[in-house]
């Protein structure tokens, strides 16, 4: 019984770390893609239409970089996922939205619509289950307890 419960203890570990790699790279990758080009983000940006686009620009690499490494390392993750849960519906709107769309078209945004609805079930049960015991948020608890648990003791 014993081992079963360890063993289940390090695969939850070791797939909430995993998750949180997967959900983070997508937006780590794409942040130092526009990093790196300043003309074809901005164009991304400019193509979907919205007012002042170097701002959105800005944002959009703040959003992913910070969020993104704040879901990577566990720091905040809650915040962090529910950050990038929110930027990826209004993308996703604004950026594949299939409606009014035909044939090919049609189906490689509708496509991506569902892949980033994917995405957005992931960060829901990060938001619900946490970063897990592998991460910072996982430290910062585990130090609190202790200090609890020293106090209590002391009582």
């Amino acid at each position: 019984m014993a081992l079963e419960i360890a063993r289940s203890q390090t695969a939850r570990t070791s797939a909430a770390l995993f998750a949180r790699i997967c959900l983070s790279a997508v937006y780590l990758y794409s942040a130092v893609g526009k990093l790196l080009d300043p003309p074809g983000g901005l164009a991304e940006v400019t193509g979907l239409g919205l007012p002042a686009p170097r701002l959105f620009l800005v944002l959009t690499i703040l959003v992913q970089l910070g969020a993104g490494w704040m879901v990577l390392l566990g720091f905040w993750t809650r915040l962090a996922a529910f950050l990038l849960l929110g930027f990826t519906i209004i993308a996703t709107a604004l950026a594949h939205n299939p409606t009014g769309l035909i044939g090919t078209e049609f189906q490689h945004q509708l496509t991506t619509s569902l892949e980033h609805l994917a995405i957005v079930g992931g960060f829901i049960l990060i938001i619900a289950d946490g970063a897990g015991p592998a991460s910072i948020d996982g430290w910062i608890a585990r130090r609190a307890n202790r200090r609890t648990m020293r106090c209590t003791l002391q009582l």
